[in-house]
Protein backbone atom coordinates (compact mmCIF):
# COMPACT_ATOMS: atom_id res chain seq x y z
CA UNK A 1 0.00 0.00 0.00
CA UNK A 2 0.99 3.65 -0.31
CA UNK A 3 2.16 5.54 2.41
CA UNK A 4 1.61 9.11 3.41
CA UNK A 5 3.63 9.90 6.36
CA UNK A 6 3.85 6.41 8.99
CA UNK A 7 2.67 7.69 12.15
CA UNK A 8 1.23 10.64 14.08
CA UNK A 9 0.30 12.09 17.13
CA UNK A 10 -3.86 11.72 16.36
CA UNK A 11 -5.38 11.09 13.11
CA UNK A 12 -8.47 12.96 12.99
CA UNK A 13 -11.13 11.52 10.65
CA UNK A 14 -13.97 14.45 9.79
CA UNK A 15 -13.14 18.13 8.72
CA UNK A 16 -15.94 19.76 10.42
CA UNK A 17 -15.99 22.30 13.33
CA UNK A 18 -15.09 19.26 16.14
CA UNK A 19 -12.51 17.81 13.93
CA UNK A 20 -10.92 21.40 13.01
CA UNK A 21 -10.92 22.68 16.62
CA UNK A 22 -9.39 19.49 17.70
CA UNK A 23 -6.52 20.13 15.66
CA UNK A 24 -6.17 23.52 15.77
CA UNK A 25 -5.95 22.78 19.61
CA UNK A 26 -3.12 19.90 19.02
CA UNK A 27 -1.26 21.88 16.66
CA UNK A 28 -0.76 24.60 19.59
CA UNK A 29 1.13 22.28 21.07
CA UNK A 30 2.83 21.23 17.88
CA UNK A 31 1.52 17.67 17.90
CA UNK A 32 2.00 15.96 14.33
CA UNK A 33 -1.95 15.40 12.79
CA UNK A 34 -3.46 14.11 10.06
CA UNK A 35 -6.53 15.47 9.38
CA UNK A 36 -8.63 13.30 7.15
CA UNK A 37 -12.49 13.79 5.29
CA UNK A 38 -14.06 12.06 2.38
CA UNK A 39 -15.34 16.00 0.93
CA UNK A 40 -13.67 19.06 -1.18
CA UNK A 41 -14.12 21.99 0.41
CA UNK A 42 -16.33 24.17 0.01
CA UNK A 43 -18.61 21.77 0.62
CA UNK A 44 -22.58 21.87 1.16
CA UNK A 45 -23.79 21.60 5.28
CA UNK A 46 -27.23 21.11 5.70
CA UNK A 47 -27.42 23.66 9.12
CA UNK A 48 -29.56 26.42 9.95
CA UNK A 49 -26.31 27.83 10.49
CA UNK A 50 -26.68 29.57 14.06
CA UNK A 51 -23.82 30.21 16.24
CA UNK A 52 -24.34 30.78 19.74
CA UNK A 53 -21.88 33.32 22.30
CA UNK A 54 -20.80 30.77 24.15
CA UNK A 55 -19.68 28.94 20.74
CA UNK A 56 -17.34 31.49 20.16
CA UNK A 57 -15.97 31.84 22.90
CA UNK A 58 -14.14 28.53 22.37
CA UNK A 59 -13.62 28.93 18.54
CA UNK A 60 -9.78 28.82 17.83
CA UNK A 61 -10.75 31.49 14.43
CA UNK A 62 -12.75 34.69 14.36
CA UNK A 63 -15.64 34.49 12.76
CA UNK A 64 -16.86 38.34 12.59
CA UNK A 65 -16.25 38.80 8.77
CA UNK A 66 -18.67 35.99 8.04
CA UNK A 67 -21.46 36.83 10.62
CA UNK A 68 -24.69 37.62 8.28
CA UNK A 69 -27.30 38.44 10.71
CA UNK A 70 -26.42 38.99 14.67
CA UNK A 71 -30.04 37.11 16.24
CA UNK A 72 -30.90 40.29 19.10
CA UNK A 73 -34.20 39.77 18.03
CA UNK A 74 -36.05 36.21 19.09
CA UNK A 75 -39.52 35.05 18.84
CA UNK A 76 -40.90 31.82 21.02
CA UNK A 77 -43.87 31.03 19.37
CA UNK A 78 -46.31 28.13 21.51
CA UNK A 79 -49.58 28.26 19.42
CA UNK A 80 -50.91 31.41 16.90
CA UNK A 81 -51.83 33.22 19.89
CA UNK A 82 -48.89 32.50 22.55
CA UNK A 83 -45.72 34.06 21.52
CA UNK A 84 -43.09 35.87 23.96
CA UNK A 85 -40.66 37.74 22.28
CA UNK A 86 -37.36 39.10 23.46
CA UNK A 87 -34.13 41.20 22.65
CA UNK A 88 -30.94 41.87 23.94
CA UNK A 89 -28.25 44.23 22.66
CA UNK A 90 -25.28 41.64 22.13
CA UNK A 91 -27.92 39.24 20.70
CA UNK A 92 -28.04 35.62 21.45
CA UNK A 93 -25.97 33.95 18.70
CA UNK A 94 -24.85 35.39 14.67
CA UNK A 95 -25.87 33.77 11.94
CA UNK A 96 -23.06 32.29 9.16
CA UNK A 97 -23.56 30.60 6.18
CA UNK A 98 -22.53 27.27 6.99
CA UNK A 99 -20.86 26.25 3.97
CA UNK A 100 -18.51 29.22 4.06
CA UNK A 101 -17.76 28.67 8.20
CA UNK A 102 -16.52 25.51 7.43
CA UNK A 103 -14.47 26.45 4.79
CA UNK A 104 -12.82 28.88 6.11
CA UNK A 105 -12.24 26.98 9.36
CA UNK A 106 -10.76 23.65 7.25
CA UNK A 107 -8.20 26.91 5.48
CA UNK A 108 -7.04 28.28 8.56
CA UNK A 109 -6.81 24.44 10.07
CA UNK A 110 -4.66 23.74 7.13
CA UNK A 111 -2.31 27.12 7.79
CA UNK A 112 -1.23 25.39 11.53
CA UNK A 113 0.58 23.10 9.58
CA UNK A 114 -2.12 20.01 10.04
CA UNK A 115 -1.54 17.34 7.05
CA UNK A 116 -4.60 16.64 5.24
CA UNK A 117 -5.87 13.63 3.10
CA UNK A 118 -9.20 13.30 0.98
CA UNK A 119 -10.31 9.86 1.44
CA UNK A 120 -13.14 7.92 -0.56
CA UNK A 121 -13.51 4.89 2.27
CA UNK A 122 -12.47 4.09 5.54
CA UNK A 123 -12.01 0.75 5.94
CA UNK A 124 -10.74 -0.15 9.49
CA UNK A 125 -9.36 0.86 12.72
CA UNK A 126 -7.27 -1.48 14.99
CA UNK A 127 -5.08 -1.38 18.06
CA UNK A 128 -1.29 -2.95 17.32
CA UNK A 129 1.13 -4.11 19.90
CA UNK A 130 3.20 -1.07 20.39
CA UNK A 131 0.23 1.03 21.44
CA UNK A 132 -0.51 2.48 18.20
CA UNK A 133 -3.86 2.34 16.31
CA UNK A 134 -3.88 1.45 12.60
CA UNK A 135 -5.99 3.12 10.41
CA UNK A 136 -6.70 1.70 6.88
CA UNK A 137 -8.11 3.81 4.17
CA UNK A 138 -8.73 3.67 0.82
CA UNK A 139 -4.49 2.48 -0.40
CA UNK A 140 -3.06 3.82 2.82
CA UNK A 141 -2.20 2.42 6.17
CA UNK A 142 -1.52 4.98 8.59
CA UNK A 143 -0.71 4.78 12.94
CA UNK A 144 -1.12 6.98 15.71
CA UNK A 145 -1.51 7.46 19.19
CA UNK A 146 -4.97 8.50 19.03
CA UNK A 147 -7.56 8.60 16.98
CA UNK A 148 -10.71 11.29 16.99
CA UNK A 149 -13.47 9.98 15.44
CA UNK A 150 -15.34 13.86 14.01
CA UNK A 151 -17.27 12.85 11.12
CA UNK A 152 -20.60 13.56 12.14
CA UNK A 153 -24.25 11.50 13.12
CA UNK A 154 -23.53 8.46 10.77
CA UNK A 155 -20.02 8.24 11.96
CA UNK A 156 -17.79 5.08 10.69
CA UNK A 157 -15.04 5.96 13.31
CA UNK A 158 -18.16 4.98 15.70
CA UNK A 159 -19.25 1.98 13.60
CA UNK A 160 -15.99 0.85 13.07
CA UNK A 161 -14.30 1.04 17.11
CA UNK A 162 -17.13 1.15 19.10
CA UNK A 163 -19.75 -1.46 17.57
CA UNK A 164 -22.36 0.97 18.68
CA UNK A 165 -25.42 1.86 15.50
CA UNK A 166 -27.55 4.86 16.53
CA UNK A 167 -30.93 5.17 15.54
CA UNK A 168 -30.77 9.07 15.19
CA UNK A 169 -34.87 9.51 16.84
CA UNK A 170 -33.83 13.20 15.65
CA UNK A 171 -33.48 14.54 12.27
CA UNK A 172 -34.41 17.96 10.42
CA UNK A 173 -35.60 19.43 6.75
CA UNK A 174 -34.65 22.70 6.00
CA UNK A 175 -34.29 25.38 3.06
CA UNK A 176 -33.76 28.88 1.71
CA UNK A 177 -36.41 31.24 1.81
CA UNK A 178 -35.65 34.59 -0.29
CA UNK A 179 -35.55 37.37 2.24
CA UNK A 180 -37.34 40.85 1.12
CA UNK A 181 -35.87 44.63 2.37
CA UNK A 182 -38.90 44.67 3.65
CA UNK A 183 -39.14 41.86 6.45
CA UNK A 184 -38.91 41.91 9.57
CA UNK A 185 -35.61 40.29 10.42
CA UNK A 186 -36.67 38.08 13.41
CA UNK A 187 -34.73 34.99 14.83
CA UNK A 188 -37.98 33.00 15.44
CA UNK A 189 -39.02 29.33 16.45
CA UNK A 190 -42.39 27.53 16.11
CA UNK A 191 -42.86 25.32 18.80
CA UNK A 192 -45.02 21.83 18.01
CA UNK A 193 -45.67 18.70 19.50
CA UNK A 194 -42.67 16.87 17.78
CA UNK A 195 -39.92 19.97 17.94
CA UNK A 196 -40.07 23.03 16.34
CA UNK A 197 -39.77 25.07 13.15
CA UNK A 198 -36.95 27.71 12.75
CA UNK A 199 -36.58 31.01 10.86
CA UNK A 200 -32.59 32.30 10.92
CA UNK A 201 -32.18 35.60 9.12
CA UNK A 202 -29.44 35.85 6.34
CA UNK A 203 -28.67 39.30 4.38
CA UNK A 204 -31.18 38.01 1.22
CA UNK A 205 -32.39 34.65 2.81
CA UNK A 206 -33.69 32.94 5.72
CA UNK A 207 -32.85 29.13 6.71
CA UNK A 208 -36.39 27.90 7.56
CA UNK A 209 -36.09 24.60 8.60
CA UNK A 210 -39.28 22.11 10.93
CA UNK A 211 -37.43 18.98 12.99
CA UNK A 212 -38.59 16.34 15.22
CA UNK A 213 -36.58 16.69 18.51
CA UNK A 214 -39.42 14.61 20.45
CA UNK A 215 -38.49 11.16 20.64
CA UNK A 216 -41.61 9.14 20.89
CA UNK A 217 -43.71 7.00 18.23
CA UNK A 218 -46.75 7.99 18.93
CA UNK A 219 -46.37 11.41 18.28
CA UNK A 220 -46.52 12.34 14.40
CA UNK A 221 -43.08 13.05 12.61
CA UNK A 222 -42.39 15.41 10.31
CA UNK A 223 -42.22 15.71 6.58
CA UNK A 224 -41.04 17.16 3.84
CA UNK A 225 -44.46 18.42 2.84
CA UNK A 226 -44.79 19.88 6.46
CA UNK A 227 -41.73 22.02 5.52
CA UNK A 228 -43.73 23.05 1.99
CA UNK A 229 -46.95 23.93 4.31
CA UNK A 230 -45.39 25.68 7.35
CA UNK A 231 -43.17 27.93 4.12
CA UNK A 232 -46.19 28.79 2.61
CA UNK A 233 -48.08 30.11 5.21
CA UNK A 234 -45.58 31.91 6.99
CA UNK A 235 -44.17 33.28 4.13
CA UNK A 236 -47.59 33.82 2.03
CA UNK A 237 -46.25 31.43 -1.10
CA UNK A 238 -42.91 32.27 -0.93
CA UNK A 239 -40.89 29.22 -2.76
CA UNK A 240 -38.58 26.92 -0.63
CA UNK A 241 -35.54 25.96 -2.40
CA UNK A 242 -32.18 23.92 -1.56
CA UNK A 243 -33.98 21.25 0.77
CA UNK A 244 -31.94 18.87 2.66
CA UNK A 245 -32.93 16.66 5.28
CA UNK A 246 -29.92 15.63 7.64
CA UNK A 247 -30.00 13.54 10.75
CA UNK A 248 -29.30 15.40 14.34
CA UNK A 249 -26.71 13.47 16.93
CA UNK A 250 -28.29 13.51 20.40
CA UNK A 251 -27.85 9.65 21.91
CA UNK A 252 -24.56 10.99 23.50
CA UNK A 253 -25.50 11.03 27.05
CA UNK A 254 -23.45 8.82 28.65
CA UNK A 255 -21.08 8.39 25.95
CA UNK A 256 -17.62 6.81 26.83
CA UNK A 257 -14.06 6.91 25.06
CA UNK A 258 -11.99 4.19 25.18
CA UNK A 259 -8.17 2.60 24.05
CA UNK A 260 -7.71 6.48 22.57
CA UNK A 261 -10.48 6.64 20.28
CA UNK A 262 -12.39 9.75 21.17
CA UNK A 263 -15.60 10.32 19.16
CA UNK A 264 -16.61 14.50 19.02
CA UNK A 265 -19.86 16.18 18.34
CA UNK A 266 -22.80 14.60 16.65
CA UNK A 267 -20.00 11.46 15.87
CA UNK A 268 -20.32 11.17 19.79
CA UNK A 269 -24.17 12.16 19.69
CA UNK A 270 -23.63 15.73 21.82
CA UNK A 271 -25.93 18.17 20.15
CA UNK A 272 -28.51 19.17 23.00
CA UNK A 273 -32.52 18.25 22.76
CA UNK A 274 -34.00 21.46 23.75
CA UNK A 275 -33.54 23.62 20.82
CA UNK A 276 -30.86 20.69 18.76
CA UNK A 277 -27.98 22.82 18.91
CA UNK A 278 -24.49 21.10 18.01
CA UNK A 279 -21.66 23.49 16.84
CA UNK A 280 -21.14 24.08 20.00
CA UNK A 281 -21.06 20.47 21.63
CA UNK A 282 -18.96 20.32 18.56
CA UNK A 283 -16.29 22.70 19.44
CA UNK A 284 -15.98 22.07 23.22
CA UNK A 285 -15.99 18.31 22.52
CA UNK A 286 -13.12 18.75 20.07
CA UNK A 287 -11.46 21.29 22.42
CA UNK A 288 -11.27 19.12 25.04
CA UNK A 289 -10.56 15.81 23.24
CA UNK A 290 -7.27 17.69 22.16
CA UNK A 291 -6.83 19.12 25.80
CA UNK A 292 -7.02 15.68 26.99
CA UNK A 293 -4.14 14.42 24.47
CA UNK A 294 -1.84 17.51 24.96
CA UNK A 295 -2.33 17.28 28.89
CA UNK A 296 -1.82 13.09 28.90
CA UNK A 297 1.59 13.52 26.96
CA UNK A 298 2.56 16.67 29.55
CA UNK A 299 1.92 14.88 32.57
CA UNK A 300 1.40 11.07 31.78
CA UNK A 301 -2.25 10.36 33.07
CA UNK A 302 -4.26 8.52 30.79
CA UNK A 303 -6.11 10.66 27.88
CA UNK A 304 -8.87 8.44 27.82
CA UNK A 305 -9.82 9.01 31.27
CA UNK A 306 -9.15 13.00 30.99
CA UNK A 307 -11.28 13.20 28.20
CA UNK A 308 -13.85 10.82 29.90
CA UNK A 309 -14.10 13.10 33.29
CA UNK A 310 -14.90 15.90 30.52
CA UNK A 311 -17.43 13.53 28.77
CA UNK A 312 -19.56 13.00 32.42
CA UNK A 313 -19.66 16.87 33.17
CA UNK A 314 -20.94 17.05 29.25
CA UNK A 315 -23.52 14.27 29.43
CA UNK A 316 -24.87 16.33 33.04
CA UNK A 317 -25.38 19.62 30.89
CA UNK A 318 -27.37 17.38 28.00
CA UNK A 319 -29.24 15.56 30.96
CA UNK A 320 -30.23 19.06 31.92
CA UNK A 321 -31.13 20.57 28.15
CA UNK A 322 -33.40 17.06 27.85
CA UNK A 323 -35.42 17.45 31.09
CA UNK A 324 -35.97 21.15 29.70
CA UNK A 325 -37.18 19.46 26.08
CA UNK A 326 -39.57 17.41 27.99
CA UNK A 327 -41.27 20.25 29.84
CA UNK A 328 -41.13 22.64 26.91
CA UNK A 329 -42.57 20.19 24.42
CA UNK A 330 -44.70 18.04 27.07
CA UNK A 331 -45.95 21.31 28.73
CA UNK A 332 -46.36 23.99 26.04
CA UNK A 333 -49.06 26.41 27.98
CA UNK A 334 -46.79 26.01 31.08
CA UNK A 335 -43.47 26.49 29.26
CA UNK A 336 -44.82 29.93 27.48
CA UNK A 337 -46.03 31.66 30.81
CA UNK A 338 -42.38 30.72 32.27
CA UNK A 339 -40.75 32.15 29.02
CA UNK A 340 -43.26 34.74 29.21
CA UNK A 341 -42.98 35.81 33.14
CA UNK A 342 -39.32 35.24 33.55
CA UNK A 343 -37.85 32.75 32.18
CA UNK A 344 -37.89 34.37 28.64
CA UNK A 345 -35.79 36.85 29.92
CA UNK A 346 -33.08 34.96 31.52
CA UNK A 347 -32.68 33.19 28.68
CA UNK A 348 -32.03 35.68 26.24
CA UNK A 349 -29.59 37.25 28.82
CA UNK A 350 -27.83 33.83 29.86
CA UNK A 351 -27.23 32.93 25.91
CA UNK A 352 -26.15 36.46 24.85
CA UNK A 353 -23.41 36.60 27.66
CA UNK A 354 -22.16 33.23 26.24
CA UNK A 355 -23.53 31.33 29.49
CA UNK A 356 -24.66 27.56 29.17
CA UNK A 357 -27.97 25.93 30.45
CA UNK A 358 -26.28 25.21 33.82
CA UNK A 359 -24.90 28.67 33.99
CA UNK A 360 -28.78 30.15 33.09
CA UNK A 361 -30.35 28.06 35.82
CA UNK A 362 -27.93 29.26 38.78
CA UNK A 363 -25.40 26.55 38.78
CA UNK A 364 -21.55 26.40 38.41
CA UNK A 365 -20.20 25.61 35.54
CA UNK A 366 -18.55 22.59 36.25
CA UNK A 367 -18.17 21.90 32.51
CA UNK A 368 -15.57 24.40 32.00
CA UNK A 369 -13.94 24.24 35.04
Amino acid sequence: MKQIDKTYDAIIIGAGPAGCTCAQYLRQSDLKVLLLDKNNFPRHKPCAGGITMKTIKHLPINVEHLVQHTARNMKFSFSKDRSVELQHDTGSCVMVIRDEFDNYFFEETLKTGVQFQKISKLKSIKHKDDQLIEVSFDDYLVNAQYIIGADGANSKVRKLSHEKHHLHPVSAYEGKVSRYSEDDAVTEFIFNDSGYAWIFPKLDHYNVGIGNLVNDHNIKKRTKEDLFKFVAKKFNGREIADITAFPIGTEGIGYAAKNNIFLVGDAAGLAETLLGEGIYNAVISGKYAALSIIDSKEGGRSATSIYNSFLRKLSNELTLYSKGAKILYGFPKISYYAMKLWLGEKFMTGYSNGQTLSEIMGKKNSLIN
